[in-house]
């Protein structure tokens, strides 16, 4: 297992033995998160014989931020699940869906914030498409049922959200890391209906306010682009072993000792390297459960690589 940080202008990678959670047997038995954000988009177009309709939607899950003693930061556990279909005015299925995006940039306060994200199989995943099978359901379910249920407002989705999370598999098309992240997914040949799911990690340093976007992307031929987006704002206090009783009560700080983080873990949704790290650090985990997160929603703009996108529409 590889892990990319960008921290501070540096990129690092860390290298390490992932944790895997075990296997959930129980069908309600998945992570549930603190707040989740879900929004919805369409755009029309013509394709010289008939209307088309092609509709997003997608939903951020926030599960939570421990203080991280080695790289002195809170860190946001983030989970995202976007789903794309197209469909004529009849409600009929289009092959229409080329391509989907996500894209997460620094925006305000850079130096203060730093995303990770990691190369094991289970924090990135796509429907239909070719790679390995991991075991997706404690973790996407809940921001993937949110994303399905939007997206069935325009049309039916061609998968219940269960089946859509037995369904994905471990892939990724192209990617940038560093203050932009990108993550690409396209499909061949072009789909009726499609999905993603990404997890990322997003260090805060203490006292500081950070401003970050998210915005995910559907392309296809004719109507080129529909995306949704938020800006995110976080907000940190000091350091844990700084904090009066008083903000500790306010930010709901709870002490955790080093013999209960792994039953904890799974729990409180903490990545598995995070929970390695701090065995190794060997000391107790401090786990922020009230920070405040505020998403507020845009209209997102074409990104950086929409020359690029733009070519790929072109081709088939």
């Amino acid at each position: 297992m590889e892990l990319t940080v960008k921290k501070k202008g540096f990129a690092v990678l860390f290298v390490g033995v992932l944790i895997l959670s075990s296997t959930i047997g129980v069908v309600n038995a998945y992570d549930s998160p603190i707040e989740t954000w879900t929004k919805k988009d369409s755009a029309r177009a013509h394709t010289g014989y008939e209307w088309i309709n092609a509709y997003t939607a997608s939903s951020v899950g926030y599960f939570g931020a421990p203080w991280n003693p080695v790289r002195e930061a809170y860190e946001y556990n983030f989970r995202i699940t976007g789903v794309g279909e197209t469909r004529d005015d009849d409600g009929n299925p289009e092959e229409l869906c080329r391509i989907q995006a996500v894209q997460i940039k620094e925006t305000v306060n850079k130096g203060h914030q730093a995303i990770w994200t990691s190369t094991d199989k289970r924090y990135i995943g796509a429907w239909p498409h070719s790679g390995t099978n991991a075991d997706y359901y404690d973790a996407a379910y809940a921001v993937a049922s949110l994303a399905i249920s939007a997206i069935n407002s325009y049309a039916g989705f061609a998968l219940s959200a269960i089946s859509f999370v037995a369904a994905l598999l471990s892939a990724c098309d192209d990617k940038q890391d560093g203050e932009t992240v990108w993550r690409e997914w396209d499909y061949s040949p072009d789909q009726t209906d499609v999905g993603h799911w990404f997890w990322w990690l997003h260090d805060v340093d203490p006292n500081q306010e950070v401003e970050f976007t998210v915005d995910d992307y559907l392309f296809g031929p004719g109507y080129e682009m529909v995306a949704v987006g938020w800006t995110f704002v976080c907000t940190t206090p000091g350091p844990p072993g700084k904090m009066s009783a008083a903000e500790m009560e306010k930010y709901g700080i709870e002490k955790i000792p080093l013999n209960e983080l792994k039953k904890r873990a799974d729990e409180l949704h903490i990545a598995p390297e995070t929970v390695e790290e701090l065995l190794k650090h060997g000391e107790p985990l401090y786990y922020a459960h009230n920070l405040p997160v505020v998403a507020i929603p845009h209209q997102p703009e074409p990104p950086v690589f929409f020359p690029k996108i733009v070519e790929k529409l072109g081709e088939k």
